[in-house]
């Protein structure tokens, strides 16, 4: 079986070898490659550092083979393996290079299980990545004595995992973000339901998803809305804890728990990271396909997978180059302002000034108080000559400042005003 499952990822997948950098992928491989040769490899293993595009993309397309082989070894679940290999939802971490953080942890959590005695040098890999930090606490459910490692695993890792932290709070999060109340718990339930459905129905497959965009800004009163993925969310918690308290412990039962652990520093309860992306669902997905291989007859596993493996094969080839990626995004999600927001960058980065504009202002009529969008039809009006016009959308931007991003942005915006820098806004 293992053959099976690694020969049918390797002819799968083959095609993403001649794709090239996307998104992420490409500032970090325009940085300086370290002159000793060993920690260069290694520091490409872990997505630090880029070679070639085919050499990277061919360590992901093996990443990626391991972990689904590590999904039969330590579940006894070959059909698990197939269908999270070709899970669309799945994708960034599947195809996309940088989507290295969330695949490698994954693998050293299934192949602990499998192999406990590596389990040390394993977690300790993992932990190069925050998640490979936090999720091994799922461990203390399957076997106690690899749990009773972690706390050393913790005191190693503290100061990292730590600084980490504390940066991403500090670029990603606004201060709406950071607030713990009571109606948080509508966002975490409807996030749960967004991610659930996807998992299991691949309805949308964007890199750029609309769904909880600018929850903590302009978008914050509709993101407190109870809307249908609330009540998919409620139901599937609901479903999930009424199987623990009736059923006996069992596979299914771990399974369940793998998906709720991994997808729960993902909710938006405390946001320290994108408000939705589907890498934040791969090791997740791994539980939730190891139930539903549970419980599926075999003809629909089959028809399963040929479901996700026809949307995943269309859809990888928007990874081709970021172009295509964002072209993708902008046709499988026209409702996402920040899709739009990005090919005004690509435009402008073509010095396509007048392309950047549309762009920019597509993004404005998607969510017309979006500060870095608003700032950004500001510098392309500058870039024009269209003074008065650039003047206008800079008031418009300065009385829609994200909360507790004043101080940042009113320097940006006397610094445009007196004319010593117009910077575009990511």
């Amino acid at each position: 079986m293992i053959e099976v499952i690694l020969l049918f990822v390797l002819l799968f997948f083959a095609k993403s070898i001649t794709y090239g950098y996307v998104s992420d992928d490409v500032p970090v491989s325009r940085l300086p490659k370290s002159p000793n040769k060993l920690k260069h490899a290694w520091q490409v293993f872990l997505g630090y550092e880029k070679s070639t595009p085919q050499i990277d993309h061919f360590i992901t397309l093996i990443m990626h083979a391991l972990v689904c082989v590590g999904i039969y070894l330590a579940f006894d679940s070959f059909w698990a393996a197939m269908l999270f290999a070709v899970n669309p939802i799945n994708n960034q971490g599947s195809v996309w290079i940088s989507g290295r953080p969330y695949v490698l942890p994954t693998l050293v959590l299934l192949w602990s299980m499998a192999f406990p005695v590596a389990s040390p040098a394993l977690l300790l890999l993992g932990s190069n990545y925050t998640l490979g930090v936090v999720m091994p606490v799922i461990l203390v459910f399957y076997q106690p004595l690899i749990g009773a490692l972690l706390p050393i695993l913790w005191l190693i890792k503290a100061k990292r995992f730590k600084s980490d932290v504390v940066n991403k709070i500090n670029t990603q999060s606004f201060a709406e973000d950071k607030k713990i109340k009571p109606e948080k718990l509508i966002i975490a339930t409807k996030t749960f339901g967004f991610y659930l459905i996807h998992a299991l129905i691949p309805i949308k497959t964007t890199f750029y998803h609309s769904f909880l965009q600018s929850a903590a800004g302009c978008g914050k009163e509709k993101a407190y809305k109870i809307d249908r993925f609330f009540w998919i969310g409620l139901t599937g918690i609901s479903g999930i804890m009424l199987y623990w308290m009736t059923v006996p412990w069992n596979t299914i039962s771990f399974a369940l728990l793998w998906w709720c652990i991994g997808i729960a520093p993902f909710l938006n309860f405390i946001r320290v990271q994108q408000e939705i992306a589907e890498r934040y669902a791969y090791l997740p997905t791994v539980g939730l396909m190891v139930a539903l291989a549970s419980v599926l007859p075999q003809h629909l596993l089959w028809l399963l997978i040929g479901i996700y493996a026809s949307k995943l094969w269309f859809y990888m080839d928007a990874y081709q180059n970021d172009f295509y990626l964002n072209e993708n995004a902008c046709l499988n999600s026209p409702d996402s302002w920040f899709a739009w927001h990005v090919r005004g960058h690509i435009r402008w980065n073509a010095q396509s000034y007048h392309e950047a504009l549309i762009m920019w202002t597509m993004a404005k009529n998607i969510s017309p108080r979006e500060f870095k969008v608003l700032f950004n039809i500001a510098v392309c009006c500058m870039a024009n000559k269209h003074k008065q016009e650039a003047l206008y959308f800079l008031e418009q931007a300065q009385a829609n400042i994200p909360e507790g991003q004043e101080e940042s942005s009113m320097k940006m915006i006397e610094e445009f005003k007196n004319g010593t820098h117009y910077p575009i806004l990511l």
